[in-house]
């Protein structure tokens, strides 16, 4: 990601503008969102570890002592997920932090949250009695607030990750980048058994070929017919869950689904079938005890 500098005198009418554009927006992507402040902020840089930015565009040091950012192999990345969307700038600090560990996977996840955010088509009723829906309009506001301490530029370029991008150094985005199948990447997997790894894998990591088509398949079971393949879909969603990903409410594919209307649940284990529970469990012991044979098929 490219560094942003301090906006500079000759560009401050430009940047404003730029502000009021995007806090008016936001505003009104915001369900049950009350009328935006008449003044707005200003969006800033990526500040440093121990400096918070102010409205006006000037980084100054806390007024009280602040603890030291934690070191790389102290961030716990998987809990980057869970973190309060209201601190999205320090969360993706810490994990651009751990880039080597695979920080900059868990970047992008955090970036496309803004994404996501940007594209959600609220539901015409909801139901605002809803417990549930009250809570997923507040993440909505404080990821809301999280994505507006950003230029649009500032998550975009998150987001967008080239393949061979210089200096990723992302063992986990290399795995997700690659054009590894069958053997390979299982391989990888078991090496990096990571959540969002494993999330953003997805069918990959039942795709083989059989016949000269592409199916999914495990444990002897090829899942090529509707019912058999929605359960290995649901399976596949659930099979990070099993590995510490935050499946609750907490998660915005459950929450940004109650917004959209497309019900609201306590996780994404709510409404899973058994049969999908039970795969989603006998993936994951296969994966911990690195049984890679029960991922293939016999030899033709």
């Amino acid at each position: 990601m490219a560094a942003s500098g301090l906006v500079i005198a000759p560009r401050v009418a430009l940047a404003l503008g730029v502000a009021l554009l995007g806090w008016a927006w936001w505003g009104e992507q915001r369900p049950d969102a009350p009328p935006p402040a008449a003044t707005p902020r200003l969006t800033l840089p990526l500040a440093a570890p121990g400096v918070r930015p102010t409205a006006v565009g000037v980084a100054v040091a806390p007024a009280s002592p602040v603890q030291p950012a934690p070191t790389a192999a102290a961030v716990d990345l998987p809990a980057l997920l869970a973190a309060p969307g209201a601190d999205l700038r320090a969360t993706l600090q810490a994990a651009l932090a751990a880039q080597a560990r695979g920080g900059r996977l868990y970047a992008r996840a955090l970036a496309r949250r803004c994404a996501d955010l940007a594209g959600l088509q609220p539901a015409a009723a909801p139901d605002r009695n809803d417990a549930r829906h009250q809570r997923a309009v507040t993440r909505h506001a404080a990821l809301a607030a999280g994505c507006g301490q950003f230029a649009g530029p500032e998550w975009l370029a998150l987001v967008n990750i080239a393949p061979g991008e210089p200096g990723a150094g992302d063992p986990l985005l290399a795995v997700q980048q690659s054009d590894l199948d069958d053997t390979p990447l299982l391989r990888a997997v078991v090496a990096h058994p990571d959540p969002l790894l494993l999330d953003e894998l997805g069918e990959r990591l039942l795709r083989r070929r059989l016949d000269g088509q592409p199916v999914l398949y495990f444990d002897g079971q090829r899942f090529d017919d509707d019912a058999s393949r929605a359960t290995a879909q649901a399976a596949l969603r659930l099979l990070p869950c099993e590995f510490g990903l935050t499946c609750d409410e907490r998660d915005p594919e459950v929450w940004l689904a109650c917004l959209r209307g497309d019900g609201c649940v306590a996780s994404r284990a709510d409404g899973a079938t058994a049969q999908a529970r039970a795969l989603a469990a006998r993936l994951a012991a296969a994966l911990r005890a690195g049984e890679l044979g029960r991922f293939l098929p016999p030899p033709a």
